[in-house]
C-alpha cells in the first residue's frame, strides 16, 4: 500500500512545459518542481523571461533547462523533442500550456487571425502531442496535460469565437489521444482553468484598474466561491494529474473555476 504523501511524490520523473517562461505554465513548472521533477520549459524567445523563469526553478536544485520552441513550426517541434532526449534520456510528463488569447467581434475575424490562434492554441498541442507522444509510446508510459479552458465551454459575447473554439478543440484531441494512447500506459488529461488573477488575467489583482472594474464584479459575481484562481490552484491541480494520484484518470477536464462554468453555463 502507498502512503498518500508519496502519491504526489514526483521524484525521478521528467517534465516538458510548452510556454513555461510565465504565468500558469510557470506555475505549472514550478509546483512540478517543488514535487520533484525536473523540467524543462520551452518558448519561442530563449531569452528574457524564460532566463528569469529556469534559474528561478534551478534554486529548487532540481535539473531545469531551457528550449527555444515556437510551437507552430513543426521543426523546432522535433528539435525540441531531441533536446529533451538528449538531455534527459526520456519525457514523463508533458505538460501543452503555450497559447494566445484574442478578443474580437466575429463579424470582423480576419481569416489570418483565425489561422494564428489555432495555429498556435490546437495545432501547436497536437504537434507537441505527436512528437512527445513517439517517446512515451516507446517507455510505453507516459502522462500529458493539456490546458483548455472555461472559455470553451459556455458562451461569452465578447468575441472569443476564435479562442473559445481553439479550446474546445483541445478537449477532442485529449479525448481522442487519451482512447487510442491508452493501450502504452500514457495518459492524457485537460486542465480548464477559469478566471485566474494571475497570468493573462493579472489584471483582476487591481481593484481600482479600469479592466477590473469593467469586468472584475460581474466575473466574481458568477463565481459560487467568491474569489478568483491563483498560482495555488494551478500548482495543485498540475501536481496532481501529472502523479501517481490520479494514475486511473484519463479522458478527463478538470475544470479549476470556483463553478463559474456551471453557474454562468445555465
Amino acid at each position: 500500500m502507498t502512503h498518500v504523501f508519496d502519491l504526489f511524490n514526483l521524484d525521478g520523473k521528467v517534465a516538458l512545459v510548452t510556454g513555461g517562461g510565465k504565468g500558469l505554465g510557470y506555475f505549472a513548472a514550478e509546483g512540478m518542481v517543488e514535487a520533484g521533477a525536473d523540467v524543462a520549459i520551452c518558448g519561442r524567445n530563449i531569452h528574457g523571461k524564460l532566463d528569469e523563469a529556469v534559474e528561478k526553478l534551478r534554486k529548487s536544485g532540481r535539473n531545469c533547462i531551457k528550449i527555444k520552441c515556437d510551437i507552430t513550426n513543426e521543426k523546432e517541434v522535433k528539435e525540441m523533442v531531441q533536446i529533451m532526449k538528449d538531455h534527459y534520456g526520456k519525457c514523463d510528463i508533458l505538460v501543452n500550456n503555450a497559447g494566445i488569447g484574442e478578443m474580437s467581434p466575429s463579424k470582423n475575424y480576419s481569416l489570418d487571425r483565425w489561422k494564428k490562434v489555432m495555429n498556435t492554441n490546437l495545432t501547436g498541442t497536437f504537434l507537441c502531442c505527436r512528437e512527445v507522444g513517439k517517446i512515451m509510446i516507446k517507455q510505453k508510459s507516459g502522462n500529458i496535460i493539456n490546458f483548455s479552458s472555461e472559455n470553451g465551454q459556455v458562451g461569452f459575447s465578447t468575441g472569443f469565437t476564435a479562442y473559445a473554439t481553439s479550446k474546445i478543440g483541445i478537449i477532442g484531441l485529449t479525448r481522442s489521444l487519451a482512447v487510442e494512447w491508452g493501450k502504452y500506459n500514457i495518459r492524457v488529461n485537460a486542465i480548464l482553468p477559469g478566471n485566474m488573477q494571475e497570468g493573462m488575467m493579472e489584471f483582476l489583482q487591481d481593484k481600482d484598474g479600469p479592466m477590473y472594474k469593467m469586468i472584475g464584479p460581474p466575473l466574481l459575481n458568477l463565481t459560487p466561491i467568491k474569489r478568483f484562481g491563483t498560482r495555488d490552484d494551478i500548482k495543485g491541480a498540475i501536481v496532481f494529474l501529472a502523479s501517481k494520484a490520479s494514475d486511473y484518470i484519463s479522458g478527463a477536464k478538470l475544470v479549476i473555476d470556483g463553478a463559474f462554468t456551471i453557474n454562468a453555463g445555465l
